[in-house]
């Protein structure tokens, strides 16, 4: 998982290490657990980053847009879905 503030690299943390961390000087708490991530706390007023559930696909993202905050899950795990041109 990639943590970006303001587009910012700030940590990288395994998928394959479970694990709760404070963000961002703690406006977000992102949660590591059997291969997932997530974010278990947000100081943002609507938590729509909270809502948006677990990822571990490579590609996808948490985003924080009060916190200027996302999570990426970068490499790893292939998604399963092909595209074809």
């Amino acid at each position: 998982a990639v943590v970006r503030v303001d587009g910012v690299l700030t940590a990288r943390y395994p998928l394959s290490e479970n694990g709760s961390f404070g963000l961002n000087g703690g406006t977000n708490t992102l949660v590591i657990e059997d291969g997932f991530a997530w974010l278990s706390y947000a100081d943002c007023p609507d938590k729509l980053c909270m809502k948006q559930g677990k990822v571990h696909y490579t590609g996808q993202c948490i985003t924080c847009l009060p916190n200027h905050l996302t999570v990426t899950v970068e490499g790893g795990e292939d998604n399963g879905i092909d595209f074809v041109t």
